[in-house]
């Protein structure tokens, strides 16, 4: 390929709910190729699904920003994500993320299903109260794990509303840069000050067990705990808000699937995987920087290139996923790629699973008319964003 002809990344959807035809015809012509961002930089595209694997698995990688030649594909993301947990490299990445782990076990999260399904609840009752026609991204989809990382990080019942909202202003893609940015500082200074009472006295939460395991002894700053209390908001936020609403938004495109959905909720858990898989709402991929020369598909990528990949296209590889460009809620998807692999697969992988089951259980049960009324067509998609989603979604029933 030469310099004229490497295509730029990110790349365009011609289809909402699909991949580009670009990245596809990458996964199927040259799985392991040369794209060139926005500064003119150029990184290597990993499309094939067992290639992504190890990629994201290898050692021979580092997720640090701040390492010369990692691919920043958009020009805020990078800085912004400096010193954040999911882009430290071993042996710091491994010591934080066992302190965090016993929080996010699967038996610790199934304990938070009954406030949970208590959240989905209300949520529904406010919107049946209301009456269609509304906008189900905020009257559903972004409170929902606001509130549920509330529950999480052991925010104050009387303080939740201010924390959703300040979560909803900085994450939510609907405000101003102005208004993000203020959102932004209110939720630092108030999990700063959440920090310290929870020094004085320990809450329940994610926030009190960090502070009287790690933060009291020295074995973790203020500032590392504010910046894990920060990623299990983000990470936990955008994708998951845009799951719900892509989510729906998908089965309505499968009416037939929908309407099995309804007659067996047992099929949910899987249905959930498929969303998953299909949609893989990190569209921007995973991003690293090589470490050493490493041969991937007999392309070598020598150390200090970047490399993206694309979960994406992996998740769409005919050689993994029969028939991958089609929804099948039957699928045995549990091997899809959406949460990462290796050191830095997504730690809240349960709870997101466990508020996506509970979600479309509740929204199928309670109220089986639900219904968008715009075209597909006409819904302002979020191509510029890193959490591929939809900014709104009127629904009725």
């Amino acid at each position: 390929m030469s310099e004229q002809t490497i295509p730029q990344f990110p790349m365009t959807r011609a289809a909402p709910l699909d991949p580009p035809p670009e990245v596809m015809r990458l996964l199927r012509d040259e799985p392991v190729s040369r794209v060139r961002l926005w500064n003119g930089q150029t990184a290597w595209l990993v499309t094939r699904y067992q290639d992504a694997r190890a990629v994201m698995q290898s050692s021979d990688f580092s997720a640090d920003v701040s390492r010369p030649g990692y691919p920043k594909v958009e020009p805020g993301l990078a800085q912004f994500t400096e010193g954040l947990l999911n882009h430290m490299d071993s042996p710091e990445h491994d010591r934080y993320r066992r302190m965090l782990a016993p929080a996010f076990m699967v038996k610790r999260i199934e304990q938070l299903r009954p406030g949970v399904e208590a959240i989905v609840d209300e949520l529904i009752d406010a919107m049946i109260a209301s009456g269609p026609p509304l906008d189900l991204v905020p009257s559903f989809a972004l409170p929902l794990p606001a509130r549920v990382t509330c529950e999480l990080l052991g925010v104050p019942l009387a303080d939740q509303a201010l924390f959703v909202e300040s979560a909803e202003t900085f994450l939510g893609g609907r405000a101003t840069l102005e208004a993000g940015a203020k959102g932004r500082e209110l939720l630092i200074g108030y999990l700063g000050d959440l920090i310290d009472e929870n020094g004085q006295a320990p809450s329940d939460g994610l926030l009190g067990y960090m502070t009287s395991e790690y933060l009291v002894k020295g074995e973790i700053s203020k500032d590392m705990l504010l910046k894990i209390a920060l990623l299990v908001l983000i990470a936990g936020f955008d994708t998951t808000a845009n799951m719900v609403t892509l989510g729906m938004l998908t089965l309505w495109q499968y009416p037939d699937q929908l309407a099995e959905l309804r007659r067996d909720p047992e099929l949910i858990p899987s249905a959930v995987e498929e969303l998953l898989r299909y949609l893989t709402v990190t569209q921007w991929g995973r991003h690293k920087v090589a470490l050493k020369d490493v041969e991937v598909r007999g392309v070598t990528i020598r150390a200090g290139e970047g490399v993206i990949v694309a979960q994406d296209a992996a998740n769409r590889d005919e050689a993994v996923f029969a028939n991958p460009n089609a929804l099948d809620v039957h699928r045995d998807a549990r091997n899809h790629l959406a949460f990462g692999q290796g050191v830095h697969q997504c730690l809240g992988a349960a709870l997101a699973r466990l508020e996506l089951r509970i979600s479309f259980a509740a929204l199928l049960r309670r109220l089986p008319t639900l219904h968008s009324t715009e075209p597909i067509d006409g819904l302002d998609f979020k191509h510029s964003a890193a959490v591929y989603g939809v900014r709104s979604l009127e629904v009725a029933w």
